[in-house]
């Protein structure tokens, strides 16, 4: 039905507010480096919807910035690049692509320092980012599916694709559930943020890396089997600890995330 430039009504309607709130929560992680749930909250620039353009079923938001980016003072921020590109690294993480990484300068070097410009703020954690994107793509994907409605719907800037939806991605975006039991998973830290508590494990057993977070019932004092465990992996040294956590699986069966119980050090072998 795209291709005749109509679609369902509510699920034409949902998806356009899906990718619209997505948008705006991703661009106000951009500007201020807070992640929020509400896209109501945008601060420092707007967004319109501009008239649909004929095409298969097209339409475009403009995104307006009308101030610096908390995180830098760099006038490079305000360029077209960077944002696309945070808006596709964001995306793609909330999508499936879990090693999606800022390809621009400017991001790379944002993401790589320690601490921010005096009188700045870090930049958003792209992880709590792509969680927190979850429920408007579930909306944006809603087209999407085995009734025949769609088979894509691609995100593009300046005619450059940024991301594209697919009932692969639609799979991942809908989360299936936690499940119930606690399982031990062995493994090490690859990449961990002592703000927001999100980070990175490569799981033995699971063969690859995933997104952990301690959950409600975290022992505070495990924090630093977190620390020293990412401490062993960037040196080298042994840095393997068991974790007691529950898998949050998509729609499609896939591990999106541990939430973690407890943890401790493994034995060294």
């Amino acid at each position: 039905m795209a291709d005749e430039n109509s679609l369902p009504g509510y699920d034409g309607a949902t998806s356009i507010d899906g990718i619209t709130r997505a948008i705006l929560i991703a661009t106000h992680a951009y500007m201020t480096g807070e992640v929020v749930s509400r896209a109501t909250a945008l601060k420092g620039a707007s967004v319109l919807l501009k008239p649909a353009r004929q095409g298969s079923f097209i339409f475009d938001l403009l995104v307006m910035m009308e101030m610096h980016p908390a995180t830098t003072g760099l006038a490079a921020a305000l360029t077209a690049a960077p944002f696309y590109d945070f808006i596709k690294t964001a995306f793609k993480r909330a999508t499936g692509v879990l090693n999606a990484e800022p390809e621009t300068k400017h991001l790379q070097r944002i993401y790589s320092r320690k601490q921010p410009p005096p009188l700045k703020r870090s930049p958003a954690d792209l992880d709590v980012l792509a969680e927190t994107l979850e429920g408007s793509l579930q909306a944006a994907h809603r087209p999407i599916g085995i009734e025949g409605t769609i088979d894509t719907i691609t995100i593009s800037a300046r005619k450059t694709k940024l991301v594209q939806f697919d009932e692969e991605t639609k799979g991942w975006v809908n989360t299936r559930d936690e499940t119930p039991g606690l399982e031990r998973f062995r493994g090490n830290v690859t990449r961990y943020n002592s703000i927001s508590r999100n980070g990175r494990a490569f799981i033995d057993k699971l063969e690859k890396v995933v997104p952990i977070r301690p959950d409600g019932d975290f022992p505070t004092g495990d924090l630093a089997h977190l620390t020293w465990s990412l401490h062993g992996s960037n040196v080298g040294a042994h840095s393997k600890i068991d974790m007691h956590a529950r898998r949050v699986i998509s729609a499609s069966g896939k591990v999106k995330r541990l939430l973690l119980a407890d943890c401790a050090r493994a034995p060294q072998k």
